[in-house]
């Protein structure tokens, strides 16, 4: 089965719980263990103390005899829970757990307790986890206290305690924790399930849209409700899915579009050479052909610079080199360059300047191709004795440019076309040959490289006005030099009394 991230988080997660969860018991039980340690081991040490300086004082200067004495102990034993051992300066048993009361008879724990003595050193306290030479069956925690009367040896006291207590500690920890914790882990565990579960079924209904818009299916869907990062994301990929939809549509009227452009012109110049090579037309009429293939080339020519400019737009980030100029100085020589053709076709052009702040912070170069642009798709769709005007207004902070037609206009339908690339409206097919398409295209995307906007209003019959904004002019910072003041020398005085002016050549 495939195991999804989630399945690894999850994983993951239970993991690092249960390793944490296990560190910080083994530390507890550890920590508590050594406390009761310490604090049974100082209990035993203050019953060690009281003994030796009591009943085993006595023992030994003959105070009492052994029977009392095993008496004691054996109560002593019961009261405080503790296995008692006495051994004399020779190292034999006198009282231990084994052997009670008077008796005499020895046993090997006579050998047993002098070997442990004389591994421990009975001269000195000790205290130690010890099984007693294997008279138990685990480790006990054993503290010596030697006897000394007048300065001499007398025999050593041994008390031991059961370290059972550690261990029931230890299983009282990990029930106590252990089993509240697998309880609560089961829990959360269905929890999180059901948690992944939700999460999985949008995330799963997202890469079967994706895997539809893989295989070409832009309208799949993604069927969720949600309103949390899913449902976001559902709607991001239904507008993604739109725009690859277009995009594909795009593309498909792009090759259709631009295989009409070029075949056209193809066409004309192979049936005019064809012609020509053939005698179909005579040599005295190869110049007027000759003319109308070259027209025809310069066209493709056109048509082949302006695919170049907006893959350049599309690929990189149009380096544009802005400065400060005067919007009349580009508009004024623009109208000039289209008198001629105003004339032939009997259209009136002019400018019109509502503001005396004209200075733009602009591309001076690529604000005149898009001046250009827009006066000459205004020539080729207004009709004769129209007229054709631009003109400059200031609002705000910007400098608006309009250039506005009297021409043929746009359908509604249209509008939002007309900067799409190869797009032509009817109107245009029938009466202009000459144009590729592009010039809009171009004009909105050197606008936009400015971070400024252009806007068209329209309607049949009445003409057409385009609307582009500039910032206006930045201030600029002009470095100030340091002015060195030379020295102002003292005017020198001539005997008489008057000012000599000094002249250094």
């Amino acid at each position: 089965m495939k195991k999804t991230a989630f399945d690894k988080i999850v994983v993951g997660f239970v993991f690092i719980v249960v390793i944490i969860f296990s560190v910080l018991v083994f530390f507890t039980i550890r920590n508590t263990q050594n406390h009761l340690f310490e604090r049974t081991e100082t209990d035993i040490i203050g019953a060690g103390n009281m003994l030796t300086h009591n009943k085993v004082a006595d023992y030994i200067s003959g105070k009492m005899t052994l029977t009392e004495f095993s008496e004691y102990l054996n109560n002593a034993e019961e009261t405080l829970g503790l296995d008692i051992w006495f051994a004399n300066e020779d190292g034999e048993l006198i009282i231990s757990p084994f052997l009670k009361q008077d008796q005499t008879e020895q046993t090997d724990e006579d050998t047993a307790i002098k070997s442990y003595l004389s591994d421990n050193n009975q001269y000195v306290s000790f205290s130690k986890k010890s099984d007693m030479n294997g008279y138990y069956q685990e480790k006990m925690l054993c503290v010596g206290f030697p006897i000394y009367a007048d300065g001499n040896y007398k025999g050593t006291l041994v008390l031991c305690h059961n370290l059972k207590f550690m261990k029931d500690v230890a299983v009282e920890t990990l029930t106590s924790t252990y089993t509240p914790f697998l309880v609560l882990m089961i829990i959360s565990l269905i929890a999180l399930m059901g948690i992944t579960n939700s999460m999985l079924k949008p995330l799963r209904e997202i890469i079967r849209t994706s895997k539809s818009y893989a295989a070409g299916n832009f309208n799949a869907r993604a069927n969720i409700s949600a309103k949390n990062e899913f449902g976001e994301l559902a709607g991001y990929m239904a507008e993604m899915a739109d725009e690859l939809s277009k995009s594909n549509e795009y593309r498909k009227s792009f090759i259709s579009n631009i295989s009409h452009d070029f075949r056209s012109p193809l066409t004309s110049i192979k049936g005019y050479i064809e012609a020509m090579l053939d005698g179909t037309i005579p040599p005295d009429k190869h110049e007027k052909y000759l003319n109308i293939v070259l027209t025809e080339t310069k066209r493709l020519t056109k048509l082949t610079q302006g695919l170049l400019e907006l893959n350049n737009f599309d690929s990189f980030d149009l380096q544009l080199d802005k400065s400060n100029f005067d919007l009349k100085s580009i508009i004024t020589p623009t109208i000039n360059t289209f008198e001629g053709r105003c004339q032939d076709k009997g259209v009136y052009l002019k400018s019109v300047f509502l503001t005396d702040n004209t200075i733009v912070y602009a591309d001076r170069t690529r604000i005149q191709q898009v001046i250009y642009n827009l006066v000459d798709n205004a020539i080729k769709f207004t009709p004769e004795g129209r007229q054709i005007i631009v003109q400059v207004t200031e609002k705000g902070d910007k400098i608006y440019t309009s250039v506005k037609d009297e021409g043929v206009g746009i359908p509604k339908e249209s509008i939002k076309k007309v900067f799409d690339r190869f797009y032509k409206t009817d109107p245009s097919r029938g009466k202009d040959k000459t144009g590729t398409g592009l010039g809009l295209a171009i004009t909105k995307e050197i606008i936009k490289a400015h971070g400024e906007q252009i806007t068209l209003t329209s309607e049949l019959g009445e003409g057409s006005e385009f609307i582009f904004s500039l910032p206006m002019q930045k201030e600029m910072q002009i470095p100030i030099k340091p002015v060195h003041i030379a020295k102002k020398e003292e005017p020198a005085i001539t005997s008489n009394g008057k000012f000599r002016i000094k002249n250094d050549k």
